[in-house]
């Protein structure tokens, strides 16, 4: 009798062992296992010795129905220590369920990084809770006390002043290393946003090999400036790529700085209208054309003159070819008048003649704009003149007049 009562009541406790929640223990087929815990970044990568490192998980919750109490607790040995005031614990109450993975809570946790940490790999465990017993995961976090770590220096431009309608800029961008850590294959890309491209084929890429620590390196760009960019600062971005020097697993990394690019109140000149007297041109004719030049930029524009070139082609002789304007405000216009020749064997058409208007800024640089002058010739009119045609009619009427007069005698 008793070695039943002492078999049945090793019985009890085995099963009873059986049934009760091992904390940090995974449990098959309880709730936890359909929360889902994935691991979105560390930022920075890699963390840095004496610094902050943040740390997200993305959770979905998958269970049918409302979680009351869905709890998250995550320990973090040596070398992580939690900020002050944090706490390891999160309690995100009542959650309920969805299918839809892109239905999700975000986790963060800010650490610090230990002042003498090592290099290396360490895990985390993050543990959490619906109410029936705790699931718990690892998760590595790298640490790289001698990484790279670039920001932008100086930027000196060439010109010196960028304004709008620039072609071939060079952009020299300093690069710094201030991190503990030299940089190895360093290649840079210049990401330009919309008004800017890149003047040659690569001439937004650039490789600068090996950047020390506490060393710069200096990267070279050239790009055009399209004429309706405004004045102001232009957001573009670096992407750098490089390789740790002490990463024995040669893994390239990224990192995107940004870069202002400053583009200088300017001068811009048009032509607003072209006219002619006489208002058509045709073969044979001599006119004036009236040429409307506006200053549509967003500084004062000195000494404004028009140059017209003219192909040999093309059936036109120009007696002044060049005509002074003078000032031109901010939307101020102004006239130019040449005087041209249409040749008699003129075709009729319309043809494109090479203008170009010249400025002088507020800082006595010369600015020279290309543009276009439209000038059409008309056919020629083969019709008699109205006074012809009548003299005409008036004379076949005076013959036929006499003739019947003289065959009455």
């Amino acid at each position: 009798m008793n070695r039943r009562i002492a078999a049945f009541g090793i019985l009890i406790v085995f099963l009873s062992v059986l049934v009760s929640p091992v904390i940090g223990a995974p449990l098959t087929g309880v709730q936890g296992n359909r929360i889902k815990a994935n691991f979105m970044s560390q930022i920075p990568d890699p963390a840095d010795a004496g610094k902050d490192v943040d740390v997200r998980w993305q959770i979905v919750n998958t269970i049918s129905g409302t979680v009351e109490n869905l709890r998250f607790h995550l320990d973090a040995d040596y070398p992580f220590l939690f900020e002050a005031g944090d706490s390891p614990d999160r309690d995100l109450g009542a959650s309920a369920g969805t299918n839809d993975n892109n239905v999700f809570y975000v986790l963060h946790y800010k650490l610090r990084v230990a002042d003498n940490a090592n290099k290396g790999t360490y895990n985390v465990t993050l543990s959490w809770s619906t109410g029936e017993g705790w699931t718990k995961k690892e998760f590595p976090l790298y640490i790289d006390p001698k990484r790279a770590d670039f920001v932008v220096g100086a930027l000196v431009t060439s010109p010196e002043k960028l304004v709008a309608d620039t072609t071939e800029a060079k952009l020299s961008v300093n690069i710094d290393n201030l991190g503990k850590g030299n940089a190895e294959n360093v290649k840079v890309r210049l990401v330009l946003p919309s008004g800017f491209k890149p003047t040659y084929s690569y001439s937004d890429e650039v490789s600068l090999g090996i950047i020390e620590k506490g060393s710069t390196k200096t990267a070279n760009f050239f790009v055009d400036i399209e004429e309706n960019v405004k004045e102001g600062e232009h957001n573009a971005r670096l992407e750098l790529t490089y390789k740790d020097e002490n990463d024995e697993n040669n893994t390239y990394r990224t990192k995107t700085l940004d870069l202002a690019i400053p583009v200088k109140p300017s001068l811009y000149l048009i032509i607003d209208s072209v006219t002619t007297a006489p208002e058509k041109l045709v073969p044979g004719t001599k006119a004036d054309v009236r040429i409307k030049v506006r200053n549509t930029g967003n500084e004062k524009a000195q000494s404004v003159s028009l140059r017209v070139f003219k192909d040999a082609s093309q059936p036109f002789d120009f007696t002044e070819k060049s005509d002074f304007i003078g000032k031109l405000e901010r939307n101020e216009s102004g006239d130019a008048v040449l005087k041209v020749a249409v040749d008699s064997k003129a075709s009729a058409k319309k043809y494109l003649l090479d203008v170009e208007l010249r400025g002088i800024d507020e800082k006595n640089n010369v600015v020279i704009f290309r543009r276009t002058l439209p000038l059409t010739v008309n056919p020629e009119n083969k019709n008699l003149p109205s006074a012809g045609v009548f003299g005409a009619v008036l004379a076949i009427m005076s013959v036929f007049a006499y003739l019947k007069w003289k065959k009455n005698l």
